[in-house]
């Protein structure tokens, strides 16, 4: 069956923000219904665009003379799955890429990951164009255009040794800096790692370095340069943003090379197609029974367009049991896991709980309101919609609480609750320091299975609140501190009111 891509959830019921959802939507049909047929069928049509493009080529010759520099032609092209589309694109396709392409997040060439590059450079401004920022700045900045070159302790590659070819999504987020930890593993090790990219728009195909692979129809070449590069293990990081047929293509590719392939664990897409359990609805359905599955993505999407959910646990956990070896990085995760597995799951923990300096003690004034910030991008599952109800029953109870979000929010938030955007890793002191928070909340509302941004806080020796739920509350509990409160008071909004306010109470007057 085919599903909205990605997940969605219900409106939220809580009242603002009407006017920002109103424009993005507004900005989504422009987008779709106009400035694409406007690019595609006018000015690269046949008719039209002949008179057309010659005058934009003038007009924009600058712009597309320095484009050029970073601009793949062929690599381009192979983005396009429709090939009327690809027939269109074709006719220009740098103007194709200058006018429509980069608003689609399609790359320029293989080693230019736009994806990447938003998240990496927050200055750039939000209509400019990835690829033209990158060429306009000055020579010899060395700024990465993929994970892969922002890896800077990446180890040089060692002549003779053996490799390590792992394949990965392109999102960011915990699973790729886990990635990049393990990674370094492999090279102290004494071998070489390479990483397969996913192309956004081109789910088929893998990138490494400047090399392109279609899994789908280019095995035969990816098999002949796994074997130049001396490659005795696949490592599959991550299978979303690819068909389900990637299954297959890999585990073709170890027969052919004759070596077996890894899996490393970093949430439940094996499970849930929408990636953490959580609903359309906005709650955690603790792995759900496949039905209940097919009713929540019928009306909420998923995060992959077309499957079948009566399938795609059996399929998914088949790929799991040809794996000699499945890594997780958490015991939370690795023991959900295991009522559904027969083999066993590795843990490896990216980070060591060991040496954390002490839990401060808060000093709360009996005049102040308890200040609480979460830290990292704020979306459903991460407890967006506790932190909106949460504002709400403060606000009219007239608590002294205030709140802060130390990230992006996938959605509005009251007023009352200050959120800082997306911000770089160096300026986190910097934020915390403006925020002076007493504690640190973590409203997930799905098993985290492990939580970079709580190793943040206890690394800083903030006190951390979490719901009883996943890796985060069971490595508090097995550290002897933070608050590790009942799951039940992310649905009650007056009642994590009142238990944070029992925290406010015993910190006043320290």
């Amino acid at each position: 069956m085919r599903v909205r891509r990605p997940s969605r959830y219900e409106p939220p019921r809580w009242r603002g923000g009407r006017l920002r959802r109103w424009i993005d939507s507004a900005l989504e049909t422009i987008h779709s219904e106009l400035l694409v047929p406007l690019v595609e069928h006018v000015i690269l049509g046949r008719l039209a665009g002949a008179t057309i493009r010659p005058t934009l080529l003038h007009v924009m010759a600058r712009r597309l003379a320095l484009l050029e520099c970073g601009f793949d032609r062929d690599f381009y092209l192979r983005q396009f799955a429709d090939e009327a589309q690809r027939r269109r694109a074709a006719r220009a396709p740098l103007l194709h890429y200058a006018l429509l392409g980069w608003r689609t997040r399609r790359a320029p060439a293989p080693a230019f990951d736009p994806v990447f590059y938003r998240r990496r450079y927050l200055e750039r401004p939000p209509g400019l164009d990835p690829l033209l920022h990158h060429l306009e700045k000055p020579p010899g900045g060395g700024s990465p255009r993929n994970e892969v070159e922002a890896r800077s302790d990446r180890s040089p590659w060692r002549e003779g040794a053996e490799a390590v070819l792992v394949f990965h999504h392109g999102r960011g987020g915990g699973s790729s800096h886990f990635l990049d930890l393990y990674e370094r593993d492999i090279e102290k090790g004494g071998q070489n790692v390479l990483r397969a990219r996913t192309i956004l728009e081109a789910p088929t195909l893998a990138v490494i370095d400047d090399h392109t692979f279609d899994l789908s129809s280019d095995l035969d070449a990816l098999v002949e340069f796994a074997r130049r590069r001396r490659v005795n293990r696949l490592l599959v990081n991550h299978l979303v943003d690819r068909p389900a047929e990637t299954m297959g293509w890999l585990r073709d590719l170890g027969r052919r090379l004759g070596i077996s392939y890894e899996v490393v664990l970093h949430d439940y897409y094996i499970l849930c197609p929408r990636i953490d359990l959580v609903t359309g609805a906005g709650v955690c359905c603790d792995v759900a029974p496949p039905e209940t599955c097919v009713r929540c993505v019928t009306h909420h999407g998923a995060e992959v367009a077309e499957f079948d959910p009566l399938t795609w646990r059996r399929d998914h956990l088949e790929f799991l049991a040809g794996a000699v070896r499945i890594v997780a990085p958490s015991d939370d995760l690795a023991t959900r896991m295991r009522s559904y597995l027969r083999k066993q799951i590795v843990v490896w923990e990216p980070e060591s709980d060991a040496g954390l300096p002490p839990e401060s003690a808060p000093a709360v004034k009996a005049n102040e309101p308890l200040r609480l910030v979460t830290l990292g991008a704020l979306n459903v599952s991460k407890g967006l919609r506790v932190m909106q109800a949460l504002a709400d029953a403060s606000e009219r109870a007239g608590a002294p609480l205030r709140l802060s979000v130390l990230g992006p929010t996938s959605e509005p938030l009251p007023a009352s609750v200050s959120i800082t955007g997306a911000y770089r890793a160096d300026d986190l002191d910097r934020l915390l320091i403006e925020a002076a928070p007493h504690a640190v909340l973590l409203p997930a509302i799905w098993p985290e299975t492990w939580s970079f941004v709580l190793t943040a806080a206890l690394a800083r020796g903030l006190p951390v609140i979490v719901f009883d739920i996943g890796a985060p509350a069971a490595r508090l509990r097995r550290l002897g501190r933070g608050h590790v409160l009942p799951l039940a008071l992310s649905t009650d909004p007056a009642g994590l009111l009142a238990a944070l306010l029992q925290l406010r109470d015993r910190w006043v007057g320290r």
